[in-house]
């Protein structure tokens, strides 16, 4: 067995061992959607390691680029997603030697910390390579319950018209005390609007306020998710709540669902929302920085920021 870097030109075979190791019962494992993550993010392309042996793909694992603000200061981060090892050859450690080859690799290259949200029975492999766990994320639910006609409420706000309010909260990033994903051009555009696997729509009034959701049928009900929120400026907080309230009921969400963490300059504009709860993904996190410990960072993450990978 040999470890090489992977390619673009090997993204079909990735796609198919994907397949193969881990169904599509959560997301398609398509073509698309590992150019998405992979190539076309804006932090940069990801690093990718692949176990081959006599010519035929085995194993494969990849860690995204990610950016953190933090007072100024750029984190520099990778995600520790996809990963997969042929169903013939599991259980003889190449996740493992994959998993700790990439993390040389970071720590080369100056990645100050690795974060992910590993499932339930990816948990051990991660703690036994030294990651910790952070804790589960804190999510903060309203109950919606709305009834009559939708036929006159306003439809969900259009992306073309946003593209000028979406490059000024780009370029006017606010400095803040709280780690949060770093604002680079093209990052919005590219984790909502272009998400192949998700349905990404937007609430704005185009010149103060942005925010993004998704909905999701839950055994509960249907969810709407507020993924992120970013402000320019004043903005008229009664405009925004009105706002929201006619997307879920034109949604017909049962509850609205956002980070207990994320929004710490502006969480007080969206009203009835009840304390927050620690029901959302597990967050694991390890430190490659001997000078940043990220267990004791002030984390800002949104909805938006952890889901999907």
């Amino acid at each position: 067995m040999i470890i090489r870097l992977g390619t673009e030109n090997d993204i079909p075979e990735i796609a198919q061992l994907l397949k193969q190791s881990l169904g599509e019962q959560l997301l398609p494992k398509s073509e698309a959607l590992w150019i998405w993550k992979h190539v076309l993010n804006p932090f940069g392309k990801s690093p990718v390691l692949l176990a081959v042996t006599e010519d035929k793909l085995i194993g494969v694992r990849a860690f995204m680029n990610w950016e953190y603000r933090w007072e100024g200061k750029i984190i520099r981060a990778n995600r520790a997603v996809d990963t997969a090892v042929h169903p013939d050859f599991q259980g003889k450690g190449i996740f493992s030697q994959l998993t700790r080859k990439l993390l040389d690799k970071s720590r080369i290259e100056g990645v100050d910390l690795l974060f992910n949200t590993p499932n339930q029975s990816s948990t051990p492999g991660y703690l036994k390579m030294g990651w910790e766990k952070w804790d589960r994320l804190p999510i903060k639910v309203k109950p919606t319950f709305y009834f009559g006609s939708e036929e006159k409420l306003s439809p969900p706000s259009d992306w073309e018209k946003a593209e000028l309010i979406v490059r000024q909260i780009e370029r006017n990033e606010p400095e803040s005390s709280r780690l949060h994903t770093h604002l680079v051009p093209g990052y919005l555009t590219w984790r909502y609007r272009e998400c192949p696997v998700v349905n990404y729509k937007i609430l704005t009034d185009y010149h103060s306020y942005f925010l993004v959701y998704r909905t999701k049928d839950t055994r509960w009900g249907k969810e709407l998710r507020i993924c992120d929120l970013f402000t320019l400026g004043n903005i008229d907080q009664k405009l925004l709540n009105d706002h929201l309230r006619r997307v879920e009921r034109v949604e017909k969400s049962r509850f609205t669902t956002l980070s207990g963490l994320a929004f710490s300059q502006n969480d007080h504009l969206l009203k009835g929302f009840l304390p927050a709860l620690k029901i959302g993904p597990w967050i694991t996190l390890k430190q490659i920085n001997p000078e940043i410990n990220p267990l004791d960072l002030p984390w800002a993450w949104s909805l938006g920021d952890l889901e999907v990978f």
